[in-house]
């Protein structure tokens, strides 16, 4: 299968490069393709069609998905559709640019920041008392309102907002949580006094 493979786009290629170099072959002439020491006659024509009709198909089916043909692109940090993530990432921006901190902080895995920082949040309570008294530094907030959803990327790590200022993935089985919110980081795993 992986030699028809192979064989295959090498025919398409050279019949490309063929059409491309002002070849004038007829429809239904034949040509004998040599590739790793076997020998199998094709009809350009066809066989390209072929190739043709099944690379349509194969994007049809991934602009089917979602519409954007892009279907997938953070399945590197998530099994959800990119338009439950692209919605999540929309719901946490709204909420932090209208500081709602109460929703804000339904929404982070806690702990979060550090004792070295003097911003550690063990839960939503210090959370939302942090962001209510220390607050955050408006320069983020004027950042956050000029991006868009299209921005959105992640890798391994996550979801990326604005360039990394708002970090989420998933965690365990409670859906996506903020792992960071501008300058509250990833907290300590363990808290001691």
């Amino acid at each position: 299968m992986k030699k028809k493979f192979l064989t295959l786009c090498a025919i398409v290629s050279i019949s490309a490069m063929s059409i491309a170099c002002g070849d004038t072959a007829t429809e239904g002439e034949t040509a004998v393709a040599e590739l790793s020491g076997v020998e199998t006659d094709i009809d350009f024509d066809d066989e390209a069609d072929a190739a043709e009709a099944e690379v349509s198909e194969e994007a049809d089916d991934a602009a089917s998905t979602d519409g954007s043909g892009e279907e997938g692109k953070y399945s590197v940090f998530t099994d959800a559709s990119d338009a439950e993530v692209e919605a999540y990432a929309q719901k946490v921006v709204d909420a932090v640019l209208a500081k709602d901190w109460d929703s804000v902080g339904d929404m982070i895995s806690y702990p979060i920041g550090s004792k070295e920082d003097n911003n550690l949040c063990n839960n939503k309570e210090e959370f939302v008392e942090y962001a209510k008294n220390t607050g955050f530094d408006d320069s983020y907030f004027k950042s956050l309102s000029a991006w868009k959803v299209s921005d959105l990327w992640g890798n391994w790590q996550g979801g990326c907002i604005d360039d990394g200022n708002i970090w989420f993935s998933g965690v365990n089985d409670e859906g996506f949580k903020i792992l960071t919110l501008f300058d509250l980081r990833m907290g300590d795993a363990t808290i001691t006094d």
